[in-house]
């Protein structure tokens, strides 16, 4: 005996099929039972030999044609064939079989057959020229008597009807009725694991996962892969079970608890928090995992969520660029199957290790990373004008370390005359320039193209004194992904190059584009919503594309063979430190400055201000070192006496001039040298 659904051999006295799960039944009482009721037909004369058949007098033919037009299987044995059709072309009417009834009312409609097999029927009543044929749910199916017989007589028509209706009846009670597909399955699969045949029973749930009605065995084979840790196969299987799930059922969150899981066993903590907040929010209090433990998968995943997000968040920063591009801070968690942005509790980003301008970050405000610095993010609305603003300082910060004697920057395509700057720095080298503080583009419209805002923010020309060997400064952060300014450097340290014209585009340094810009605005407005803020036009114009800036940075260079060949380190220009770097080591020298040592509470709270400008441990002892003095002897004999001077008065009289002025003249220290040695004193 075999399976009638898959073929497998089953053994004798087999209730299920062992490999998909379908019911085994056996249908010879039924043929018996319809041999003894078909004699109705015989005794009123209603059996033809071209459009009404009974078992065992069906020609082949019919049979075939039967089966073709109507569907039946061959594993049916076809019993009662009644054809309606025009020209006796068997594709309309009435087959039995010993599975059960088939009926096309309309040959011009073959789908909308009847079919309903013998396991489904529980009594059959005759009434009013119609045979119903009654469910065990108290629902019937009927069929009129003309598919049962040909001539039209009232009283032979009742006859034949009250006959077939107790033959019908008797052959329906002699099959069991037809349990819940499901009801056996689970039963069999229950047994299994009860058996400690558990990779059987994992491979029988992977059998019937696909079957109809048999779609909840998605879940067992999906904890089957799980247990195998092969979490690649579970996270496939989950989205294909999704794909049959009504949207908020429990196998929908079942099964995204799996999912959860299986991302979290792969260290993909990103989709695992993705996975775990509709659990978490909206799964039924009491849901449990049908093969799991009796713990409720909320409360269960409410653990697996902190770990996930925890550890997501630690590891933020070493996700590629492209997964961490823009940043959102929110109050608490509502939905995170985002494709654009990072959303991340605003409470637990002082463990992201992220730098943020001072007085950021702020909930539901957006923030972009920077491309080349990955600890530090900047606020979304100003973060193209800032970015321009660090490259032009590095260039400038190369170009000066090259010997370069001016430098000018001007915006080519700025529509606007307004040169105003809004703070000024000097640098050593008698030379100044302008720009913007970040936090100065806040008070500016926000209508303001980025050209003008460049134009108005950035006004820069710097004179130079050089006095050493060009070299590459430390710490750039642009320079390796600049190959103009790499054929820059090769070309100065030949020593034919003079001048240079290097123009810096903002579109070529722009993170966000277009239609990245459009999907980051979908998503962003769905979370900003959620949080009951407000939508309005001015939120819409953050998202509008700027045009694009260019800056021409013209540079003069002093010629190689009248430079010094060596820069004392206590003279180097505060300009080759970033902004960071000079708020550390201003909090040093001040420090140094009143103590000449750094105490232990000193120590503390530097540390802390170093994790919090993200520089490293090893720059911040080069930044510390780099204040401390590098003088020959004769050089370190003078400075000792200067600050004894200092010491004893605060100021230097007259007399003590006159008698360091001669000390340094007998240790051939010149003036110009002498003055640069004080002013290093912290």
């Amino acid at each position: 005996m075999f399976c009638k659904n898959c073929g497998k051999e089953l053994n004798n006295g087999a209730k299920v099929c062992p490999n998909c799960g379908t019911k085994v039944t056996s249908a010879n009482s039924i043929v018996d039972i319809f041999k003894e009721g078909r004699r109705i037909w015989a005794r009123e004369g209603e059996l033809t030999q071209n459009d009404c058949f009974a078992y065992p007098q069906v020609p082949e033919d019919v049979k075939s044609l039967a089966r073709q037009n109507f569907g039946v299987g061959y594993d049916e044995q076809i019993l009662f064939v009644r054809d309606t059709s025009f020209w006796d072309s068997r594709n309309q009417g009435l087959v039995i079989t010993d599975g059960g009834c088939y009926v096309i009312e309309d040959n011009g409609n073959p789908e909308n057959k009847i079919v309903f097999p013998w396991s489904a029927v529980q009594h059959v009543e005759y009434k009013d020229a119609t045979l119903y044929f009654w469910g065990y749910q108290n629902d019937s199916t009927y069929i009129g008597i003309s598919y049962f017989m040909k001539h039209e007589d009232y009283e032979k028509a009742r006859r034949i009807g009250q006959s077939l209706a107790k033959t019908f009846t008797s052959m329906a009670q002699c099959v069991e009725p037809e349990a819940d597909p499901f009801d056996i399955a689970a039963e069999h699969y229950d047994q299994l694991n009860a058996e400690g045949k558990h990779e059987e029973a994992f491979q029988f749930a992977l059998s019937c996962k696909d079957q109809e009605g048999l779609e909840v065995f998605y879940m067992p084979a999906v904890r089957g892969y799980i247990v195998n840790k092969d979490y690649e196969k579970a996270v496939e299987l989950c989205n294909e079970g999704l794909k049959h799930c009504e949207h908020t059922s429990p196998m929908e969150y079942q099964l995204l608890y799996a999912k959860c899981t299986a991302y979290h066993c792969l260290g993909n903590n990103l989709e695992a928090r993705k996975c775990a907040i509709p659990v978490l929010l909206d799964a039924p209090d009491d849901l449990k995992y049908p093969t799991g433990s009796d713990t409720p998968i909320k409360q269960d995943i409410a653990d697996d969520f902190k770990i996930c997000d925890q550890e997501y968040i630690q590891d933020y920063l070493e996700l590629p660029y492209n997964k961490r591009k823009v940043l959102l801070p929110v109050n608490s968690y509502t939905d995170l199957c985002q494709d654009y942005l990072s959303v991340i509790d605003i409470k637990k980003l002082p463990d992201s290790g992220i730098v943020f301008p001072i007085g950021h970050p702020v909930a539901y405000q957006l923030y972009v990373g920077h491309p080349y610095v990955k600890q530090k993010y900047l606020p979304f609305e100003s973060y193209e004008l800032e970015l321009i603003e660090d490259k032009v300082r590095e260039f400038c910060q190369l170009v000066q370390c090259l010997g370069a004697t001016e430098i000018s920057i001007e915006c080519l395509n700025s529509s606007s005359s307004d040169r105003n700057t809004n703070m000024e720095q000097h640098i050593e080298g008698e030379a100044s320039y302008r720009v913007a503080s970040a936090s100065a583009k806040n008070d500016r419209s926000q209508s303001r193209h980025l050209i003008d805002e460049i134009s108005q923010s950035i006004n820069l020309h710097q004179t130079f004194v050089p006095n050493g060997k060009p070299h590459l400064p430390e710490g750039l952060v642009w320079y390796p992904n600049e190959p103009s300014w790499q054929r820059l450097y090769n070309q100065r340290m030949q020593g034919a190059l003079q001048q240079h014209e290097e123009r810096i585009e903002t579109r070529k340094n722009r993170v966000l584009e277009g239609s990245e810009l459009n999907s980051i605005e979908v998503e962003f407005k769905s979370l900003f919503l959620a949080a009951n803020g407000q939508w309005n036009k001015k939120m819409e114009e953050k998202f509008t594309l700027q045009e694009n800036a260019v800056l021409a940075i013209h540079v003069q260079f002093a010629s190689l063979d009248k430079l010094e060949q060596t820069v004392p380190a206590d003279t180097a220009s505060i300009s080759q430190y970033t902004e960071d770097e000079k708020e550390y080591m201003e909090e040093l020298k001040i420090c140094l400055k009143e103590g000449g040592d750094i105490s232990a509470n000193e120590r503390r709270l530097l540390e802390r201000l170093r994790k919090h400008l993200g520089i490293s441990e090893e720059r911040a002892i080069e930044l510390e070192e780099s204040l401390k003095p590098s003088l020959t002897d004769d050089e370190k004999e003078y400075w000792e006496e200067y600050k004894l001077c200092l010491e004893d008065g605060g100021d230097i009289s007259a007399s003590e001039r006159r008698l360091l002025d001669k000390l340094r003249n007998r240790l051939g220290i010149s003036e110009e040298r002498a003055r640069e040695i004080e002013k290093i004193i912290l």
